[in-house]
Parts: structure tokens; sequence; C-alpha cells
């Protein structure tokens, strides 16, 4: 708990363009009704074994610790690491445009000014549920920056490949009754399968109520680090008359 409060301070100090945190629910250590295919595979990707885990541009820096240690964590580790990054130039540029119809959210990004020549640069593009609340196990009952679906390449299954040293430009539609349909599919086979029917949530949080987010974030899989990341609130499509 004193991790998730003291990156709740964090969002408060800084703007979104300046610090973004991306919350993947994972059942650890209790059964999560947040957890989704999604968040499921960033947690296989960051190898965590413990929650809560957190990532500073890739880097891990610990994990959480009572309500009373939020002040120190804040201190001592979150906000100097955001001011050490906020110092430094990115390793490339991102122009995100997003737009909402229905239950679809279209989004292009174009990458450009890419500074790494690593061969493991990918474009990764998360959809997430600015504010979900729910009083969980820790008497938090606050969940920013939820995490529902992250955009597939259709070739690889997984973010878009960048070329070493090089950008482009990169579409995906995101589904969100697929996204809601496919945590809810999980859920019930954690249940069923992975509990043997000996556990069932008291509530599942698979719906999506709103206040979706787009967030693109390039990055080096090589050494997990972030090169540049940005924020936007999709935008509602124009109709036509």
């Amino acid at each position: 708990m004193g991790a998730g409060l003291a990156f709740n301070a964090a969002q408060e100090r800084y703007s979104r363009q300046d610090f973004i945190a991306l919350n993947y629910h994972v059942h650890i250590p209790a059964p999560d009704p947040m957890v989704n295919p999604a968040t499921l595979k960033r947690q296989e990707f960051y190898g965590v074994r413990s929650s809560p885990s957190y990532f500073f541009d890739g880097d891990s820096d610990g994990g959480g610790g009572s309500a009373e240690n939020a002040k120190s964590i804040f201190e001592s580790k979150v906000d100097p690491a955001i001011e050490k990054r906020l110092a430094e130039r990115p390793g490339a540029r991102i122009n995100l445009r997003a737009t909402s119809t229905g239950s679809t959210v279209k989004v292009k990004a174009d990458v450009s000014k890419v500074t790494s020549t690593s061969q493991k640069l990918r474009l990764q593009i998360a959809l997430a549920e600015d504010m979900v609340t729910y009083s969980g196990e820790n008497g938090e009952r606050f969940h920013p920056m939820v995490v529902r679906s992250m955009a597939l390449d259709a070739e690889s299954n997984h973010g878009f490949a960048l070329k070493p040293g090089k950008g482009g430009t990169f579409e995906y539609t995101f589904d969100v009754a697929k996204a809601v349909k496919d945590a809810v599919a999980h859920l019930e086979d954690f249940e069923t399968n992975t509990r043997k029917g000996e556990y069932k949530f008291r509530q599942r949080k698979h719906e999506v109520t709103g206040g979706l987010v787009v967030v693109a974030f390039v990055q080096d899989e090589a050494t997990k680090k972030v090169l540049q990341a940005t924020y936007l609130k999709p935008a509602a499509a124009k109709t036509s008359r």
C-alpha cells in the first residue's frame, strides 16, 4: 500500500506528460479482479513474482511497504527517479492521436528521432482506464491508470517492431467490448481452472466504465529501457452530416 500511495502522490505532483504510471494488475499476492490477458503478458515480460513491483523506464526499484512508509518511498525513491529522468534527453519522439467511436478507440502513432540502434526496439500502446474504484484487500479504494488492453501487431502478436535508429507510423484500433470479453473469460477461467472452483471473486472489475486514456511508449526490450512515452485522452470522433 505504501508504494501505491507514493505513486498517487507523484501523479498529483507531476503532469501526465512528465510522469506516466501504468498499473498492470496481477494475481499477487491474492486474486485481483482487474487482471486481464494483457496485464499477465506484461507480468511475464518484466518477470514479476511479487506485488507491488514497480519499474522506472524499465528499471526495477523495489516493492511495497505499509502506508506509514509512503512518504519515505516517495521522497527516497519515486521523486528522485522522476527528477533524474526529466533531466535526460528523450531517445525518441512520439506524435500520438486517438479518437473514440462507440466501443472502439482508433490510435495513430508517428515515431521519429529514434537514437537507439538496438535490434529490440518496439512501440507499445496501452489502453487504460483513468480511475477504477474498488476496495481491495489492502484497503486501497482508488486505482489509477488501470491497463485494460495492449495493442498487438498482427504478425508477432506483440508490440510494433522498430528498425534500429528508425521510426515509423503505426495504427491500431482497440475493441473495448472485446477487451471486456477477454477479461471476463480470464477471470472465469481463473475461478474454474486455476483455483478449481475453490475461489470466487466477490466482485469482478472487468467492465470499462469510462475515462479511457491511451499511452504510447518506445521500449528497448533487450534492456527494458523506455526511450520516450506520451499520454492522450481520446477525442470523440466527429460525425458527418
